[in-house]
This record gives C-alpha cells, sequence and structure tokens, in this order.
C-alpha cells in the first residue's frame, strides 16, 4: 500500500511539473525608420484650363496632367 501511495505521489508531481507553462520573458526592440518626402520635379502645362463663356453657356476644356511618383 505505501508502494502504491508513493508511486501515485510522485506520478501527481510529475504530471504537475509537466503541465505548468513556462514563461520566459522576451524583450524586443523596435526601430522606426521615417519615410523620406516626396519630390515632385515636373513642372505643370502653362495653359491647362480654358473657360469660354457665350450666350449658349459655358465650355470648360482641360489638358490631362501627366504625374508620376518615383522612390528615392
Amino acid at each position: 500500500m505505501k508502494r502504491i501511495t508513493g508511486y501515485l505521489a510522485l506520478g501527481i508531481v510529475i504530471i504537475a511539473t509537466a503541465c505548468t507553462p513556462k514563461t520566459e520573458e522576451t524583450k524586443k526592440e523596435i526601430i522606426v525608420v521615417p519615410a523620406p518626402p516626396v519630390v515632385i520635379v515636373k513642372d505643370p502645362p502653362a495653359k491647362n484650363t480654358t473657360v469660354t463663356l457665350d450666350k449658349n453657356g459655358v465650355k470648360v476644356v482641360t489638358k490631362k496632367v501627366d504625374i508620376s511618383v518615383k522612390k528615392q
């Protein structure tokens, strides 16, 4: 009877130590790098919008402007 109680107590101790979560404290370092500014190199065309007013109403004509963004 003493052997059974001893083995049972030993088994409970082993199971209890195996089931406990192991918490390891880890510290991580985060480095934030700001993005470089965006520079616009191309100027818009000199005359890109025309507005005409007559007896039929208002007529507006615009030109397309090409815009592209490049990383430096």
